[in-house]
């Protein structure tokens, strides 16, 4: 027996892969239990395998869970702390030395997505452009979905595109990985904040199970050394339970655009 665990591609797969490899082993050894990361191509396809029945516990961005909840039942365990909170902005960013300064700088801009189904890569963004009297048809330059926040960052860093949208935390995370200097973007609005990415497990999954899992994630804390070892490659500071009621603003907001 061994248990899968579903991961989004917000960042590189190899990035994603790597950074949850200790997580992965912790896991193992509190349930005994082989657990095996499995990194989706794209957020869809993360909850497209969910569905399938190929993942047994997945971590979904906010977007992707809402999805994956109209979709099919789930059992919520954790979200994840970051930069000391629950909640995150999205950001609405250009390089550095772009002449661009604000929202309305962006018309006639090109314009680099996440993915479809990325909260802040790609929703709130337009939600936020669309609220400042964009027609998303028409007063952007080109757009593209880039398919993952590093890509994003760097198609703006070499001026493939103009603007771009990301998650708060990317900045850091490619700096990490790319040994880029946050400085090299300026970002020009914020989306509101949403809670973070949330661990689920399919209900086919024993509760014994998930309430280990459940004590295991909720065990572990930056503030102490091993708890920090299996977290920093992760940019986490821990986990809090999981309050499925927190993420009505993603419902609301998806609603908003499947109109």
């Amino acid at each position: 027996m061994k248990l899968r665990l579903g991961l989004v591609p917000f960042l590189s797969k190899e990035t994603i892969s790597t950074a949850n490899e200790k997580l992965a082993a912790y896991l193992s050894r509190v349930l005994q239990v082989p657990v095996e990361t499995i990194v989706a191509d794209n957020y869809g396809d993360a909850v497209d395998r969910l569905e399938r029945g190929e993942f047994d516990l997945v971590v979904l961005s906010p977007l992707s869970y809402v999805e994956a909840a109209r979709r099919m039942k789930l059992n919520c365990l954790v979200q994840t702390i970051a930069d000391g909170s629950d909640s995150a902005s999205g950001y609405i960013f250009v390089r550095d030395d772009s002449p661009r300064r604000t929202l309305e700088d962006l018309k006639g801009a090109t314009f680099g997505f996440v993915d479809p189904m990325s909260t802040s890569g790609s929703l709130l963004p337009k939600r936020l452009l669309r609220e400042n009297g964009f027609d998303l048809n028409k007063d952007l330059g080109s757009t593209e979905y880039l398919g993952d926040h590093e890509a994003v960052l760097l198609a703006v860093l070499e001026g493939r595109v103009e603007a771009g949208a990301t998650y708060q935390g990317a900045f850091g995370a490619l700096r990490k990985s790319h040994g880029v200097d946050p400085l090299s973007f300026r970002v020009i609005a914020k989306t509101p904040r949403t809670p973070r990415d949330i661990f689920c497990a399919r209900p086919e999954v024993p509760k014994e199970v998930t309430d280990e899992i459940t004590a295991a994630l909720l065990d572990l804390s930056g503030r102490d050394r091993s708890g920090r070892e299996i977290l920093s490659p992760l940019n986490l500071n821990g986990f809090t339970r999981a309050d499925t009621s927190r993420y009505d603003l993603i419902r609301v907001a998806a609603d908003e655009f499947r109109q």
